[in-house]
């Protein structure tokens, strides 16, 4: 097996490894990280949104996009 391979095989192990943690959080958690997810989705240059119409892949797209800016 070369680098590229053992890369790959440890970062799919890990994927696998957060997917665990995730799936077994406490459903309050996960039900106010989505509570916090959606309000970054209609607040700031996004206020106008109309919320029925935003999609989960809107709302995910806009906290990374959120997410990147802090990171810079």
């Amino acid at each position: 097996m070369n680098a590229l391979d053992l890369k790959y095989e440890a970062s799919k192990a890990a994927e696998r490894a957060r997917r665990w943690l995730v799936w077994r959080l406490p459903r309050r958690l996960v039900m106010w990280c989505a509570i916090r997810v959606i309000a970054n989705a209609t607040t700031g240059q996004y206020e106008n949104t109309i919320v029925p119409d935003l999609t989960a892949v809107d709302a995910l797209g806009r906290w990374d996009n959120n997410q990147e800016g802090r990171r810079r």
